[in-house]
């Protein structure tokens, strides 16, 4: 992967073009920022949102600047609203306490791993949960998510793991009727 870095030298006269640069590596910095965004994921102590999922309302935090920046569903609200998810429920905090949003709906296990990817860029897709993960993009608004997801269908479908989507789309489909 190739970057173009811009830069200037003071020696410069204003009005001159820039000199670009182009690096083989990967951007300084880019990979303790990732490992930075991951620390932040799990950091509950300075989370302003706790999303409470599934039958056994398990907690999982994030930071609403970070869903804002990452998330149609946070950036899509009207005056007053927190998030657009559907199937929400927000309820009030005290003050200095994570607002909590429940999805009763939502496994826990597939949250996480969509919190990480909304603050690293990173996931793991596996066949038996991807239509679960796809699904929850498109709620949560994180589209380049939905993609790769729709795109990790297409590229690994084979005759060996067929019944393993089919099985996950009619469970989906079950959920989705109850």
């Amino acid at each position: 992967m190739k970057y173009e870095i811009s830069y200037h030298s003071d020696t410069e006269t204003m009005g001159s073009r820039a000199q670009s640069v182009i690096c083989d590596k990967v951007m300084a910095g880019l990979p303790q920022l990732l490992d930075d965004l991951q620390k932040l994921s799990e950091d509950n102590d300075t989370a302003d949102i706790v999303f409470v999922l599934g039958p056994t309302e398990e907690r999982v935090y994030a930071h609403r600047i970070i869903l804002m920046a990452r998330c149609k569903s946070f950036q899509n609200t009207k005056r007053g609203e927190i998030c657009r998810i559907p199937g929400c429920t927000v309820s009030t905090s005290a003050p200095g306490t994570p607002t909590p949003i429940r999805l009763p709906h939502i496994e826990p296990d597939i949250f996480r791993q969509l919190i990480l990817y909304v603050y690293t860029a990173k996931i793991m897709l596996q066949d038996s949960k991807v239509f679960e993960m796809m699904t929850l993009a498109q709620d949560m608004g994180v589209d380049e998510l939905k993609i790769a997801c729709e795109d990790h269908v297409g590229k690994t479908m084979s005759v060996a793991n067929a019944c393993t989507f089919l099985t996950a789309v009619m469970e989906i489909q079950e959920k989705a009727s109850e």
